[in-house]
């Protein structure tokens, strides 16, 4: 008979602290290094998101009284009013009414092009290009422009074969264009936009006058931008005389811009803003109005009309407006 083993329960295995303290770290740096990511797409993030105009996605509007709507009739169905100074929503009527944006379009596609192509590149006209209807500054197949050119050609008179030629610059094609360009809207939180082309031409352009003011105040961030929507005249290839389609910069020397916008479907849109002093400041007033059917000048008139009452508003300190 063999004789009885003593059974030894299993020796319990030191824990490695020096291990274990690797480990320890290692997670640690993993978490920091996923902190330290997220913080870096948040800061993407706001660059790309306006600070100061809060995306419908998440942020509800601020609710409108009555005493907070235009103390006068105006000749479209939406629009939006901020003071991009302090952020402050002046005035919305219908901001998420969707439609077609016409010129307005161009607006998403100066942002794409000043962020993506060297100014001084230059741009041979295609075919493509130089077929595109509407407002254009008439090119030819082979004609030579640097960007630059082309980008106050686009904002000044709204020129479609501009658009074209840009995108087709950057992109390659005027499809892959589209593509980055709802990309983008979908980043900045462009909820009710979709593009069709780079120049509004096509009804399946759309958008509202939130995402409208959304786009440009990106646009206006950039100085070549502000100065561009603010020329009344310059000189191009081929065209030597060059006039600004804004008839608004006529109308009134605070006015900055921004872009006008016609179409059948769409009517008239038209994108403003203007600084005035306000106590001795400087103070910036940016405006979207959309769909008017009543025509040039009215939507202009339309559009005084608001910065006067707005900067009334602002000069008194009052939070609605005088009955």
């Amino acid at each position: 008979m063999l004789p009885a083993v003593k059974s030894r329960a299993p020796k319990r295995q030191r824990t490695p602290w020096a291990m274990l303290l690797v480990i320890v770290i290692l997670l640690a740096a993993t978490g920091f290094h996923h902190q330290a990511q997220v913080k870096l797409l948040q800061h993407h993030l706001a660059l790309a998101t306006p600070a100061k105009l809060p995306v419908p996605a998440t942020v509800t509007l601020p609710t409108v009284t009555a005493a907070d709507k235009l103390p006068f009739p105006i000749g479209e169905n939406s629009g939006v009013l901020w003071n991009l100074t302090t952020g402050q929503l002046m005035w919305q009527d219908n901001p998420h009414l969707k439609g077609p944006l016409a010129s307005t379009t161009k607006l998403m596609t100066i942002y794409l092009i000043l962020h993506s192509l060297p100014l001084s590149q230059q741009v041979t006209i295609s075919p493509a290009a130089a077929g595109t209807s509407g407002s254009d500054i008439r090119m030819a197949v082979g004609n030579h422009f640097t960007v630059r050119q082309l980008l106050y050609a686009l904002m000044m008179r709204s020129a479609n074969d501009s658009a074209v030629a840009l995108a087709e610059a950057d992109a390659g094609g005027v499809g892959a264009f589209v593509q980055k360009m709802n990309h983008t809207a979908q980043i900045l939180g462009m909820a009710q936009t979709s593009y069709g082309d780079p120049d509004g031409l096509s009804p399946q352009s759309s958008g509202s006058a939130w995402d409208l003011a959304i786009i440009a105040r990106l646009d206006m961030e950039d100085p070549l931008f502000r100065q561009i929507v603010h020329t009344k005249r310059t000189a191009l290839p081929y065209n030597p005389i060059v006039t600004n389609l804004n008839g608004l910069l006529y109308m009134d020397p605070t006015v900055i811009g921004v872009k006008t916008g016609w179409t059948t479907e769409a009517g008239f849109n038209l994108v403003f803003a203007a600084t005035r002093r306000v106590n001795g400041k400087p103070v910036t007033v940016l405006g979207v109005i959309m769909h008017g059917q009543n025509g040039f000048p009215p939507e202009y008139q339309d559009a005084e009309n608001i910065l006067n009452w707005a900067y009334g508003r602002l000069k008194s300190g009052s939070t609605t407006p005088a009955k």
